[in-house]
């Protein structure tokens, strides 16, 4: 696996290493040389880097927060005077932004999307009043609210990424991760999903390789047409 980087505040590099476990020095507050070991995990800018590529925890961060932040808005989504499409530009703007902070580079899997639905469409009941004795489906729920399934607007926030790391220039960091090729032998058993096999498969919906992409990608326009066709959403949520 090698060791999870360590970034700091200041210019980074590697120091020596003991074994599998890699070890960084930067300089700290003081002008001192400091250690930072291997972690199995660590925040970067608000988002959780684990060591296994895992977005697992930072989605349960995310999702704890965004719940956070809808509670301390519970007087705003009980105001019946208040229009319930003021409302959903609040939950649009306060809630939502906190939940897919960098959502863009999670390799999303099955469960953690269930998640991330159930946690959605719950808030957007609430927002419109609707308990589970209602007997309403998630669908007419989002007809109501006019918004799309968060699978649709994490893939649509997926692919623009992409496009905007495929137009980037050779020299840049993100651009050569995405082209980066690990040696080595593989462990057994099956990998666990990255985020290439998540884009991957979003491309496949709309019959796109990836050698196709990153084509298309050169062109802002032509690529925000691909994305439009892959989210396949139907309402009006741009986060």
């Amino acid at each position: 696996d090698g060791g999870c980087i360590c970034w700091a505040a200041n210019q980074c590099r590697q120091n020596q290493s003991e074994g599998n476990r890699q070890l960084w020095t930067y300089a700290g507050s003081a002008g001192r040389r400091e250690i930072c070991g291997e972690v199995n995990e660590f925040c970067y800018l608000g988002s959780v880097i684990a060591k296994d590529g895992s977005c697992d925890r930072d989605i349960k961060i995310r999702l704890g927060k965004a719940n956070s932040a809808f509670g301390r808005l519970n007087n705003i989504w009980r105001n019946k005077r208040l229009n319930y499409r003021i409302k959903i530009r609040l939950y649009e703007a306060l809630v939502m932004s906190i939940l897919l902070y960098g959502a863009e580079t999670w390799p999303m899997t099955v469960a953690n999307m269930k998640r991330l639905e159930a946690a959605h469409h719950r808030w957007q009941r609430k927002i419109l009043g609707i308990i589970w004795k209602d007997k309403i489906t998630n669908e007419e729920v989002r007809r109501r609210t006019g918004m799309d399934k968060l699978e649709d607007i994490i893939r649509r926030k997926r692919l623009q990424w992409l496009g905007h790391v495929h137009r980037m220039q050779q020299n840049r960091i993100p651009k050569q991760v995405l082209q980066w090729n690990p040696h080595g032998k593989k462990k057994r058993g099956r990998p666990r999903k990255n985020w290439k096999a998540t884009v991957n498969k979003d491309l496949e919906d709309i019959g796109m390789s990836w050698e196709e992409a990153e084509d298309a990608a050169k062109d802002r326009t032509v690529w925000r047409n691909c994305v439009a066709r892959c989210a396949g959403g139907t309402g009006r949520t741009k986060v």
